[in-house]
């Protein structure tokens, strides 16, 4: 990026409307060093704080070490069941701590808003006019909100995809080959596991792989070229899975 202002930054990431905004668009997940990277661009990071209802389910509760892991302060935000409908208190967290912090933090002139969230226009807006902050806003690509990215300006908008992980289905049929080749009994769950033991992808991005050869392995099934079958194993009932046919999977390539 050229003629970027240095100096003190500091980041704030709605980090859960990130994380369901990049599943749902891209069947991808944030990566939080992207946005430690987008920070370090804009000079010396102060503070870097991540927000969300981390106890919601296990998928976003398992985004807390990579947060971590990238310093960010992980901010639990509670989420009430109000007139039958979910009421998330994420943002009325993060316009608190921003409020706060602006005021605290003076020599701060920089400021990253990490959310697609149009409820945070008129904080943006109040920020740049009234406070003379640099207000850089970063979000999903093509989930960002028209009235986010007006209060920002174009130049200070930073659209993101996310790291996506593809299962190769040819690679997936000649592993399950394999493996049947080895294995009288192949289970559904003890393939897919053993199939993200050989991507070696880190830890952390081990569940959404996961996910993923899930969706793939069904997809196989649906298309014919494997087929789930109940047998019986010492008195018990098991499902597992065989080339469809009891015959060899078809590769191609």
């Amino acid at each position: 990026m050229d003629n970027i202002e240095t100096g003190k930054v500091a980041i704030f990431v709605d980090y859960e409307n990130l994380f369901y905004s990049m599943h749902n668009k891209y069947q991808a997940q944030p990566d939080p060093m992207d946005f430690i990277s987008i920070a370090r661009e804009y000079g010396q990071i102060m503070t870097a704080r991540a927000y969300g209802d981390f106890e919601k389910n296990p998928y976003i509760k398992n985004e807390v070490p990579k947060l971590r892991a990238a310093s960010f302060e992980v901010v639990h935000t509670r989420t009430e069941v109000v007139g039958g409908k979910e009421k998330s208190y994420t943002d009325f967290k993060i316009v608190e701590d921003l409020f706060v912090f602006k005021e605290e933090n003076r020599d701060v002139a920089i400021i990253i808003l990490a959310t697609g969230d149009g409820h945070f226009s008129n904080v943006v807006a109040r920020l740049k006019i009234r406070d003379g902050r640099r207000v850089i806003v970063v979000g999903v690509k093509g989930s960002i909100s028209r009235e986010l990215q007006m209060a920002a300006g174009k130049d200070d908008v930073i659209e993101i995809t996310g790291i996506s992980y593809e299962v190769d289905l040819e690679d997936l049929k000649r592993f399950i080959a394999g493996q049947e080749e080895r294995y009288r009994y192949l289970t559904f769950i003890r393939t897919a596991q053993a199939y993200v033991e050989k991507t070696r992808l880190p830890e952390e991005y081990r569940d959404f792989c996961f996910k993923k050869i899930v969706i793939a392995m069904n997809r196989l099934i649906d298309e014919g070229y494997l087929e789930q079958v109940r047998i019986m194993r010492n008195d018990v009932p098991l499902n597992i899975i065989k080339a469809a046919g009891g015959k060899d999977l078809q590769i191609y390539g």
